[in-house]
């Protein structure tokens, strides 16, 4: 009960934590450009805007998929970014919650794809399927990435477990051996896709389908759908951070850094990992082709996750 109560207790964190990470992305975005760009805290307006708007439901679409799937959408994110944040706030670890995290993150978009789909717009169709595309390449190499750390050194998919192997270790994960560091590559390379970020947004592509699955969605639905992908986003870069490089397990021994020194430590590291992995390549970077895009997960991550396996398994 207690942890519930903790999980529900954090909501109002990942909430105010995934707005701040995507007004930073898209400054940042903007500077790179040379453009002064919107406020940092402009997805806040943004939100606030989009929820006192009208609530409509296309004429075409199965009403109660379409207005059920972004509330289901927006929870279960929230959810999957709560989950390993209250357990490293309390020190706890659940069996199996990584792919629980994962299992969440992955319904989030599926539920995206589903609403967006019933909407009865063409356009939402091919987003529906060409997400579903995305998510055959990308999912199966994060998926496989994370499961190695049930081999060596951590033996568990405890998030909290990975968190401790580090403070016990005194080392970054992702250093400690080669298995790790391959793990962490195809986890990094994963989370552009993961992020319906530039050069694999070809689910949304604004100038070819218009945002499909999100085409006929606006007012308060549309404002949940944001901030749905917003808490995935922040999720996967926290999970990054703190699976793969833990900072704060470099001080163990040497500084008492506390509950908000690890923590701001933990929040540092996620925002130089979304820089590098989502703000970078969408600003340097061209849409590629659905078919580019399943090539090269299915060419560079997937041959990499299958190589963290079998390094892990000969203890390396």
């Amino acid at each position: 009960m207690d942890t519930i109560v903790a999980l529900f207790a954090t909501f109002p964190i990942v909430f105010f934590f995934s707005l701040l990470f995507q007004g930073i992305d898209r400054k940042i975005h903007a500077r790179m450009q040379k453009r002064i760009g919107p406020p940092i805290i402009q997805p806040f307006y943004d939100f606030i805007k989009l929820f006192n708007k009208e609530r409509m439901v296309p004429v075409t679409a199965a009403s109660g998929i379409f207005t059920v799937a972004p509330i289901i959408a927006a929870t279960v994110s929230i959810l999957g970014a709560a989950i390993p944040l209250v357990n490293l706030i309390t020190g706890t670890s659940i069996v199996g919650d990584l792919i629980l995290v994962l299992y969440l993150l992955a319904m989030s978009s599926v539920m995206v794809m589903i609403g967006g789909s019933s909407s009865g717009n063409p356009y939402g169709a091919i987003g529906f399927s060409r997400k579903m595309t995305m998510m055959i390449a990308y999912e199966i190499p994060m998926l496989i990435s994370i499961a190695s750390l049930s081999f060596n050194p951590c033996f568990s998919l405890a998030y909290y477990d990975v968190v401790a192997t580090q403070i016990r270790m005194k080392s970054l994960l992702a250093f400690t051996r080669l298995s790790m560091a391959v793990a962490a590559t195809t986890f990094l390379l994963c989370m552009p896709a993961a992020a319906d970020a530039v050069p694999f947004d070809i689910s949304e592509a604004k100038t070819e389908i218009i945002h499909g699955s999100l085409i006929e969605y606006c007012g308060p639905y549309l404002a949940l759908i944001k901030l749905a992908k917003d808490a995935s986003n922040f999720a996967l870069v926290f999970l990054a951070a703190t699976l793969f490089f833990y900072v704060p397990a470099l001080f163990e021994g040497y500084v008492s850094l506390g509950l908000g020194g690890t923590l701001c430590l933990c929040l540092i590291t996620a925002l130089i990992i979304m820089l590098l992995t989502i703000t970078v390549p969408r600003t340097i970077f061209a849409r590629l082709k659905i078919g580019q895009a399943f090539k090269f997960y299915w060419l560079v991550p997937l041959a990499l996750s299958m190589l963290c396996i079998a390094l892990s398994i000969v203890g390396l």
